[in-house]
């Protein structure tokens, strides 16, 4: 049973991430480079609606089922309190992914919530621009991330 729903947590967290992934550099190398090629065609915009509930789904089940993922492993709350998990190399990339998983959060309610909205009023997204690519690039920085700790690095 135990073994059922690691898998199963497993199959969910790779299936979450390669959506959020995936979606993220589909929008930094085939969205944008679209919408300059046809400008106030309202590509991103309508592409950004319907794939913003599913991006939302994919981070909600990241951050589900991570920790799930953690504690079937054995790496509980108390352990993060002891200074020694933080010196070992599987701690370590866990700090550094939880680190970027705050910053990806943190930009991409930046991104959605104001940098987007302002520049559909103004015309301007070069700020939105810079935060969806640092996005991606933390995105698969986070994947690099779950690859090591995967391997118990």
């Amino acid at each position: 049973m135990g073994e059922a729903i690691f898998l199963a947590l497993i199959a969910l967290h790779v299936l979450a991430a390669t959506t959020w992934v995936g979606g993220v550099l589909f929008f930094v190398f085939a969205v944008v480079p679209a919408a300059r090629a046809a400008p106030g065609a309202g590509i991103p915009e309508a592409l950004g609606r319907a794939f913003r509930p599913v991006a939302y789904v994919a981070l909600g089940t990241l951050i589900v089922t991570g920790p799930l993922l953690l504690w079937v492993i054995g790496v509980g709350p108390e352990m993060f309190l002891q200074a020694r998990f933080w010196s070992d190399p599987f701690g370590i990339t866990l700090g550094a992914k939880l680190v970027m998983v705050g910053l990806v959060l943190a930009l991409t309610a930046w991104h959605d919530t104001v940098l987007g909205p302002r520049g559909l009023r103004t015309g301007q997204f070069g700020a939105t621009r810079i935060v969806g690519r640092t996005i991606g690039l933390l995105s698969v920085a986070i994947l690099l991330a779950g690859l090591l700790l995967a391997q118990g690095l």
